[in-house]
């Protein structure tokens, strides 16, 4: 297993937060087989930690326990971020097309980054599904995939925030293709940041 090499950053960063980046990024590839010891050891941590993480990441997707009790990273094939991007998109265009429209957040000079109100807008609409299951689906999808596409180096934030808005605030017929191109662009940022890290 490759050692990872973080230094100060993670004791800025969760354990899942680094973890999450590493495997996202293609830091730690796809197949990669790990255990709880080598990553606490590469991390500086406790197991305890590690444990608690890889049961979180399990659950988003972004490893699998194997029999040997040994998790490993998922191997995202040729569709996975589009299909997780086609998943979001129905599910904040179900809640769009039931008249809900989120309120833009107070004054744009409050926020230090676009992404903020970006992420502020996907949590709005999210809180408006009645049902749990879906909306803790839609949650998972935007703390881990959308959460890290709007922070890759090759993101415009103001670009992409601009698009989303335009997608929120249109007319029914305009907003499926908005918002398909907003997620399109949110899936493509997601595949340079890794093909640059590989």
């Amino acid at each position: 297993m490759k050692v990872l090499q973080l230094g100060i950053e993670k004791k800025q960063n969760s354990v899942i937060g680094i973890l999450k980046e590493e495997i996202l990024s293609g830091n730690i590839p796809c197949g990669t087989e790990m255990t709880q010891t080598e990553l606490a050891e590469s991390l500086g941590v406790s197991r305890m930690p590690v444990r608690e993480a890889l049961i979180l990441l399990e659950y988003q997707g972004l490893v699998e326990r194997l029999p040997n009790n040994h998790v490993k990273v998922t191997e995202f094939g040729e569709n996975y971020f589009k299909e997780v991007f086609s998943l979001c998109e129905q599910l904040e265009r179900s809640v769009l097309a039931s008249g809900y429209v989120p309120e833009e957040p107070e004054q744009q000079s409050r926020f230090t980054e676009y992404s903020l109100e970006e992420m502020m807008l996907h949590h709005q609409i999210s809180r408006k599904l009645c049902n749990v299951f879906l909306r803790k689906t839609l949650d998972t999808i935007l703390d881990i995939y959308v959460d890290f596409a709007i922070k890759c180096r090759a993101y415009n934030q103001k670009q992409g925030e601009e698009l989303f808005k335009s997608a929120l605030y249109a007319s029914p017929e305009h907003r499926k293709t908005l918002l398909n191109q907003y997620f399109s662009e949110l899936e493509r940022v997601i595949l340079a940041e890794r093909s640059s890290r590989c």
